[in-house]
């Protein structure tokens, strides 16, 4: 089964627009579907603040990156703030914070790099999403990252946690060349 699927990943990687590849993939569960980015619809930056669950910010605005196969993303995310948070339909984004005005590469959980984290939200639909999350060590890779314009362009290699408790880390790696989002303050990220 391992085979097949490698190479439905493959496929998926060589299909599309190259600037923007999420390679990895999970199989769904009770409370995710199959995580497998065959298309990227939207790759946006921006900056915003984290929010706790009552959307009060939380310490100091970030550098986002968010990779989705939903087109559009970022005026949905200006016309409902909580997409992520309360989903309308079925979708999944890779969301990548980092530094505010750095370049260069970030590791998660690494003293230096205060706020560097990364976030996979996949939906069937209208459900109460549950995230996976960077593991330490992940790594992303941030060579350019215009505040009023532009595109922000860089690599990741992350080890996505296990919702299910089989303790398997989950690879996903890839690059991105964003568009810029303005509107991404005020986003409620998972």
């Amino acid at each position: 089964m391992i085979r097949p699927f490698a190479a439905l990943l493959t496929l998926a990687a060589a299909c599309g627009n190259t600037d923007n590849v999420i390679i990895g993939g999970l199989s769904g569960g009770t409370t995710t579907p199959d995580v497998l980015f065959d298309s990227i619809g939207s790759s946006i930056h921006g900056v915003a603040t984290m929010r706790d669950l009552n959307g009060s910010p939380v310490g100091d605005p970030m550098a986002v990156v968010i990779m989705s196969n939903r087109s559009g993303l970022c005026g949905k995310l200006q016309a409902k703030p909580d997409y992520f948070r309360n989903p309308t339909e079925a979708s999944e984004a890779l969301i990548m914070t980092v530094r505010l005005a750095y370049v260069g590469t970030f590791i998660v959980g690494r003293d230096s790099d205060p706020g560097t984290a990364a976030e996979i939200v996949a939906v069937s639909g209208p459900q109460t999403p549950t995230p996976l999350h960077a593991m330490i060590s992940s790594q992303i890779n941030v060579t350019n990252f215009p505040n009023g314009g532009g595109n922000a362009t860089g690599s990741f290699f992350l080890f996505m946690d296990d919702p299910y408790g089989t303790g398997t880390a989950h690879p996903f790696q890839g690059r991105f060349k964003t568009s810029y989002c303005p509107t991404l303050e005020g986003t409620l990220l998972p």
